[in-house]
């Protein structure tokens, strides 16, 4: 004797349960945000052309606003030349960008890298990010105690829609300076210690970044 065809109760059970399935796969499946590069970041080391003041001013006055800015960019350049070889060449990359795709990933957002100059075209993701690198590195934040903090500067650009030469936002800068401090002495007597402060600036500002996206266009 054949069995008896499912009756329409089940039928119905097994499309609601179907329908749930269905619910939360899509609930579970992250967001997109797609996001381009446009740029390079540099490493500075800004000390002389902080300590700038009334009298560096004067001196200006006497010497020439050119001349006394070559002389704080020529005393610069040599301590960054002393700190450089102690950085991690990929640092903007692999600790900034690797620690903001980590955190858009706690978020729920799944990072869509885009090549720079690449079109962003509508239905690709959900959010859409031009990032523009400027500089990181070491300055002096206390003109008194001569006090440096690792630190970044860059801009960029969100929308839920793709960003364009004719619809893009306007850029936001971003500039944020690490807790910890230490002289420039210090810095060279333990190189050691180096990466981590320009590493610890990074995660910060990667954060940073990402909460203020996520909050401004989820």
């Amino acid at each position: 004797m054949l069995s008896s065809l499912p009756s329409l109760r089940t039928w119905v059970a097994a499309a609601a349960m179907l329908l749930l399935a269905t619910a939360s796969f899509a609930q579970d499946a992250p967001r997109k945000i797609a996001i381009q590069i446009e740029g390079k970041a540099e490493f500075d080391v800004i000390y002389r052309r902080a300590l700038t003041n009334a009298t560096g001013a004067v001196l200006g006055g006497l010497i020439g606003a050119g001349i006394q800015a070559g002389i704080e960019s020529n005393e610069d350049a040599e301590k960054r030349d002393a700190i450089y070889p102690h950085v991690a060449q990929q640092a903007w990359r692999d600790v900034f960008i690797q620690t903001m795709t980590d955190s858009l990933a706690e978020k729920g957002l799944e990072t869509v890298w885009i090549d720079a100059g690449a079109e962003l075209k509508a239905g690709n993701a959900d959010m859409y990010m031009v990032l523009y690198p400027a500089k990181f590195g070491f300055r002096i934040v206390d003109t008194t105690s001569l006090m440096m903090a690792s630190f970044i500067e860059f801009e960029a650009v969100y929308s839920t829609k793709p960003i364009s030469g004719k619809s893009k936002p306007v850029k936001e800068p971003f500039y944020l300076t690490d807790k910890s401090q230490v002289s420039y002495d210090q810095l060279i007597a333990d190189p050691a210690g180096i990466d981590p402060r320009i590493e610890s600036v990074l995660k910060m500002a990667a954060r940073r970044l990402t909460n203020k996206v996520v909050y401004n266009i989820k």
